[in-house]
């Protein structure tokens, strides 16, 4: 039998890639598949001239499956070093079972300083605690109902009909909107030497509050100007919100949000909330904004995951909820973490880090 190799992925590689990918996902995840791999591959500010970082499983000239991930810069323990979130991952249905996925998770953690996996299915979760990942997970979820009549009326509707449901619904929605008041109010709170603006980009002044903020965090992604352009602007399947906070004029916190229509059901997601750690007022502000521009668009329910304990503070102040969290998270490090396994509380990993919002 040919000895199976993992190696990096050629050029030659891509169609052949995409051909594999519309075999074990479909064709029209293949589709999918094409259109963000400019963006999501080529055009991520940390790629090097070397290509993307995915690493193939080959036997023979037959590619068997891949690894591919986002490489980022990463502020780990009071440092910058290279890291990279592992995303797509899969194999041809007749090499399952073969040892592969292991080589090819295994190679992918040995050849970056901090390999991270987020959002991972219960197979790729046992396997990354099987290689002694770190695990921190889950990123906890918050949530907070803006309007009850509307969350009660959808799930009364699923089981009484739609008839029934909206009566009784609107009911049970006030019922339930008293008791939230009353056990998770929303602190409302005046910021006077707070401007918050939209925006419609991200100015070199991202990068000052970048080197000013990172400091706060013991693990954050670096969450430049060029990495933001990438991110939240030339994504090619989402369109967002961007605000940002002034204090005095100058960039003090920024966050960044969408909307979407769910099963009948009109979402908020808060993506990113970024500021230096302790400035809660500059995120309590955008929050706020954020939380007045969703019940002006008729959203039903915000959501937000967040790990960090000051962001999570900030979110129980607006009123928000801890739920249920599917976003397991492991870490390996390669390199001295300088003290940051130990100070989980201060991590900033959000919906918009990774590709978990895509």
């Amino acid at each position: 039998m040919t000895e199976v190799l993992v190696e990096s992925r050629r050029t030659t590689d891509d169609e052949e890639i995409l051909r594999l990918y519309g075999e074990v996902f479909g064709a029209e995840q293949k589709e999918a598949s094409r259109r963000r791999w400019r963006w999501q591959y080529l055009e991520n500010p940390q790629t090097g001239a070397d290509g993307p970082i995915i690493w193939v499983a080959r036997e023979g000239e037959s590619l068997l499956g891949q690894y591919a991930s986002m490489p980022v810069r990463l502020f780990w323990g009071g440092r910058e070093v290279d890291a990279s979130w592992g995303m797509d991952v899969f194999l041809r249905a007749e090499a399952r079972g073969r040892g592969i996925g292991v080589k090819l998770f295994g190679t992918w953690s040995d050849h970056v300083d901090v390999a991270l996996g987020l959002g991972l299915t219960p197979a790729s979760y046992g396997l990354f605690r099987k290689l002694r990942y770190h695990d921190v997970g889950p990123v906890p979820f918050f949530q907070r109902i803006l309007d009850p009549g509307k969350v009660a009326i959808r799930r009364l509707s699923g089981t009484l009909g739609p008839v029934a449901g909206r009566i009784l619904g609107r009911a049970v929605g006030a019922l339930l909107g008293a008791g939230l008041r009353i056990v998770r109010p929303e602190k409302r709170r005046r910021h006077e030497d707070i401007e918050i603006r939209t925006t419609d980009g991200f100015s070199p002044e991202y990068d000052v509050l970048w080197e000013r903020a990172r400091s706060s965090y013991a693990m954050c992604v670096r969450r430049d100007r060029a990495y933001l352009e990438w991110k939240y602007l030339r994504c090619p399947e989402r369109r967002y919100d961007l605000r940002e906070a002034r204090r005095g004029g100058e960039l003090v916190a920024f966050a960044v949000s969408r909307e979407e229509d769910y099963r009948g059901l009109r979402l908020g997601w808060i993506i990113d909330v970024f500021a230096h750690a302790e400035d809660h007022d500059a995120k309590d502000a955008l929050l706020g904004a954020v939380l007045d521009a969703f019940r002006a668009s008729g959203v039903a329910r915000a959501q937000a995951f967040g790990m960090n304990a000051a962001l999570a503070e900030d979110l129980h102040e607006r009123g928000f909820t801890r739920g249920r969290s599917p976003m397991q998270f492991c870490v390996r490090s390669q390199v001295d973490d300088g003290g940051a396994l130990q100070d989980l509380s201060r991590w900033h990993v959000v919906f918009g880090d990774s590709d978990m919002d895509r």
